[in-house]
């Protein structure tokens, strides 16, 4: 009993710890920089570029009727990759970044070039829509969860689709840089980019977010209110239209 008492407490002092390393950060990352309404941490020296990539940044997300331009961003920009898994509690070799949108709120970033605006490929090959998918897009990306958890609530990501909360981050991050009709069409061929098992890429929900803000011209605020079926939507984009 002596054992499993000292084991409980062992566990709930290591829980305490890593929720602590959670929830403050930033001794972990030793340099900083603060640009308008934004705080970006990184665990190597940041390049003087930052102020461009987070002006574009800043020209996506005003694109979304979830921003406020009171509202304040914290930035981690993971160059060691051990940093990114610690942060998102997520072991995928893939990922671009991470919101943590139940605890903090901050944004974290793989490592990346700022000074070319780009983050840099995790494997041999090169990033999938890397000329669409910016270092400004991934940090506008994330920051926009932020902005759905605060609107929506920390329990935002449990309780609405992916299909939704990944197309309106994909849709916001991209900044316009969509092409609704040629998309479509992939859609309709089956083309693997528009399959996020097979390509990684949020293309299919964008497209389905676009489907209901740009030609159905419901607000965010609608969709997040009462998503529609995904199936539903999936259906009238693959329906040809009329000659």
């Amino acid at each position: 009993m002596r054992l499993v008492g000292r084991l409980l407490v062992a566990l709930s002092m290591a829980a305490l710890a890593y929720l602590t390393v959670l929830a403050f950060p930033q001794p972990l990352f030793a340099h900083t920089v603060a640009y308008r309404n934004y705080e970006v941490w990184s665990d190597r020296p940041i390049d003087a570029n930052i102020t461009r990539v987070l002006d574009d940044t800043s020209r996506r997300l005003r694109t979304s009727q979830l921003y406020d331009a009171n509202q304040t961003f914290r930035i981690f920009i993971c160059n060691s990759s051990w940093r990114l898994w610690l942060y998102s509690q997520h072991f995928s070799a893939q990922m671009g970044g991470h919101a943590d949108t139940w605890l903090t709120r901050n944004v974290y970033i793989r490592a990346s070039d700022i000074a070319a605006n780009s983050i840099r490929s995790p494997g041999p090959g090169p990033i999938l829509d890397a000329a669409q998918r910016t270092l400004s897009y991934y940090i506008a990306h994330e920051a926009t969860h932020v902005m759905e958890a605060r609107t929506f609530g920390r329990l935002m990501a449990l309780q609405k689709p992916q299909w939704l909360i990944e197309g309106y981050a994909d849709y916001i991050g991209k900044g316009g840089d969509f092409d609704y009709g040629e998309n479509r069409r992939l859609l309709m061929s089956d083309d693997p980019l528009l399959d996020y098992r097979r390509s990684g890429l949020y293309r299919r929900f964008h497209l389905i977010v676009a489907l209901l803000l740009d030609k159905k011209n419901l607000t965010i605020r609608d969709v997040f209110a009462k998503p529609p079926a995904e199936d539903a939507l999936l259906n009238q984009l693959k329906t040809p239209p009329p000659p």
